[in-house]
């Protein structure tokens, strides 16, 4: 496929940060850990960065954390990828979706507070999905979570990169945590920072760290200042298991190449606004095709993806043929997401019909958009979305 909707960009450092590692003949708990996590901290602007194997590794820890669990729930978007309500089923806890905005996708402050104040059981938090990279109005949702007592977490695995605007002219990354507890990401192969498999969470609050290194560790605690058991602290072998944990480290390979990616971060994000752009002035004129709009200020989205909307139903055309005809020309396209609540295993536990989520899901498609792309390559993709629909009408 020429055009895949997403593609990591691999250049020769990235490949000598990983082969150095290799030489160095240390694979995991080492160095580049350490210096990943300091790097992350130093653009996300947060005290705590921990990083770990996934980004559902990363909310995972965070919802055992806060304590989520069969007597509380979770209110959450049924417009992301699964993890992000599987994580806290995985603590137990209760998943309760609320409906988003139809024209973002991205729920909001109004939604959640209807589903709070509807809920049999106690919100314990609420976790906030930056979806395609556009930041949500975290300030609106942080007014209903202290007025109801709730935790905000944010799934900002779409949004490493974009900024908050926080007063007239102050602007803060997502991920300093100015409206949350924890920012989590992912460095999935596909996202602007790529480890192939990897996340983190960023905190300001030391114990949610000092947690999570613990429990990303099989609850094992390695500090002799802190040993239950003080007759062995000088034991050079000896070790702690203090808590049940997982196995959700992070190897010094995948960190060597977040590093190296790392490093080229605003540059990427900056080529993709410009080919937004490009898709943007080529469907401006198209009336059958809804563009995502662009924010009036920039910096408030990270454009992991570009999905516009299409409504099928007016057209002779189903997507799933409209896909097909776009692969013939080598053009990978893909649907995000389908809503969590109509995956058959959710179907079983939890009921409920969202209509905005629903005409979001029916009528979104992404197209390819990553920094391999060129103009040229923006302006044939485009052509060819065009001439499939206008043969439809």
């Amino acid at each position: 496929m020429k055009y895949p909707y997403a593609r990591p960009e691999i250049t020769l450092n990235d490949e000598r940060s990983v082969i150095k590692v290799l030489k160095n003949g240390y694979l995991t708990q080492g160095d580049k850990l350490v210096e990943f996590e300091r790097e992350l901290a130093k653009v996300l602007n947060c005290k705590y960065v921990v990083v770990c194997n996934s980004g559902t590794a990363a909310l995972h820890m965070v919802y055992s954390f806060i304590g989520l669990d069969k007597t509380n729930a979770l209110v959450t978007s049924p417009l992301s990828f699964v993890a992000t309500s599987n994580a806290a089923l995985m603590s137990n806890s209760e998943v309760i979706f609320c409906d988003v905005d139809e024209t973002t996708g991205i729920i909001t402050a109004e939604e959640i507070e209807k589903k709070i104040k509807t809920s049999k059981k106690k919100i314990k938090a609420i976790c906030v999905v930056h979806l395609t990279g556009r930041v949500a109005k975290m300030k609106e949702i942080k007014k209903i979570a202290k007025k109801h007592k709730c935790i905000v977490i944010e799934d900002a695995c779409h949004a490493l990169g974009a900024f908050y605007k926080v007063g007239k002219e102050n602007y803060k990354p997502v991920g300093c945590c100015h409206y949350s507890m924890a920012t989590t990401f992912s460095f999935h192969a596909i996202k602007h920072v790529a480890m192939g498999e990897g996340g983190c969470i960023a905190t300001n609050n030391k114990k949610l760290a000092e947690y999570a290194k613990n429990f990303l560790a099989h609850g094992i605690n390695r500090d002799s200042k802190s040993f239950i058991y003080k007759e062995e602290k000088n034991s050079p072998w000896y070790y702690e298991m203090t808590q049940l944990g997982y196995n959700y480290k992070a190897d010094e390979l995948t960190c060597s190449l977040g590093i190296s990616q790392l490093k080229r971060l605003k540059k990427n994000i900056n080529k993709r606004k410009i080919l937004v752009k490009v898709y943007n002035e080529y469907f401006k004129n198209i009336n059958y095709i809804k563009v995502p709009e662009i924010p009036d200020d920039s910096m408030l989205h990270a454009w992991h993806l570009y999905s516009i909307k299409i409504d099928f139903k007016k057209l002779k055309i189903s997507r799933a043929i409209f896909m097909k005809k776009l692969l013939s020309y080598g053009i990978g396209t893909q649907v995000h997401y389908i809503p969590i609540n109509k995956q058959p295993y959710y179907r079983k536990i939890k009921s409920g019909n969202f209509k905005n989520a629903n005409n979001y899901y029916n009528k979104t498609i992404s197209l390819p958009l990553h920094t391999l792309l060129n103009i040229k390559d923006i302006n044939y993709i485009a052509s060819k979305v065009v001439d499939i629909l206008k043969k439809t009408i």
